[in-house]
């Protein structure tokens, strides 16, 4: 997979994806379009459940901040994901893109019916007690029940 694509998409600034982030290779790709958009202002997911199991497991680390040194998201204002059904990656992702972007205002998620409100509860307060970082300290989290 490549690190970023041959040439910038230098005038991209929304990224809608339809995505699964269990698969290695999908996070790899939307990553990969992310690195190539140095002006993207807005990142919009609609996720979807793979019911087959990964074709290689995913390392918990993948998504580490301190592991993508050369993402940034300087102009990214605004990610929203749908169906979101808090996966441990999915969640990874968010914390990922919130350590990159700066002047980042608004996080929308909209979880899958799935989500119970005590899991609810606690993505709340893993995203805002856990020590990870923040690269925008006036960034709105939302969560919205479909």
């Amino acid at each position: 997979m490549p690190h970023k694509l041959p040439t910038s998409l230098a005038h991209l600034k929304d990224l809608v994806l339809d995505v699964c982030l269990v698969e290695q290779n999908e996070i790899s790709s939307a990553l990969c379009l992310i690195r190539s958009s140095p002006v993207l202002e807005r990142i919009v997911f609609q996720m979807f459940d793979n019911d087959k199991l990964p074709v290689r497991q995913t390392p918990a680390n993948f998504l580490d901040p301190e592991g993508y040194p050369d993402l940034k998201l300087d102009h990214l204002e605004m990610l929203e994901m749908y169906n979101y059904s808090n996966l441990p990656l999915e969640m990874e992702f968010v914390k990922l893109i919130m350590a990159k972007s700066p002047v980042l205002k608004k996080v929308r998620i909209e979880l899958n019916d799935n989500v119970s409100v005590d899991e609810e509860l606690k993505m709340l307060r893993d995203l805002v007690r856990l020590p990870f970082p923040w690269a925008s300290h006036s960034a709105n989290l939302i969560f919205v029940r479909p």
